[in-house]
């Protein structure tokens, strides 16, 4: 039971660095242009898709749990936060196409934001967890 909130942060970990350019792929690259930012987000998603089961390999180790569980929860809200513009990065190609009907904005980014909340969750249950155990 204890190593069951990092076992599905691991799985989560994993989908959301799946999500960009397996499971719901990101805008194509025009022929001949530089990228989009939306390809840029998603290699940013993919990213930290990566470090959030990084952070629940470690905790399942239980060495430094709690906070493995606030940085999964940070990863993933930088997941969303920064694509979207919300948080602006000067110099980072971040974002997403204008067209509500692209594939970033029309598959990615719900799939991305509904993982995230999932993310954010579980690493609060896990953090509650840890509290009322009196784990570090």
């Amino acid at each position: 039971m204890r190593k069951l909130p990092h076992l599905l942060g691991l799985a989560l970990g994993l989908a959301l660095a799946l999500t960009p350019f397996v499971l719901f792929p990101v805008c194509e690259p025009m022929p001949g242009a530089a990228p989009m930012g939306c390809w840029f987000s998603g290699l940013l998603i993919q990213g930290l898709g990566a470090a959030i089961g990084v952070l629940s390999l470690i905790g399942l180790w239980r060495r430094l749990s709690s906070p493995a569980h606030v940085l999964a929860a940070v990863a993933a809200l930088m997941c969303w936060l920064l694509p979207q513009g919300i948080i602006r990065v000067e110099g980072w190609p971040f974002g997403l196409c204008g067209d509500p009907s692209h594939a970033c904005r029309a598959a990615t980014m719900p799939a991305v934001g509904f993982l995230v909340i999932v993310v954010i969750g579980l690493s609060a249950l896990g953090l509650i967890l840890n509290f009322v155990r009196g784990d570090r």
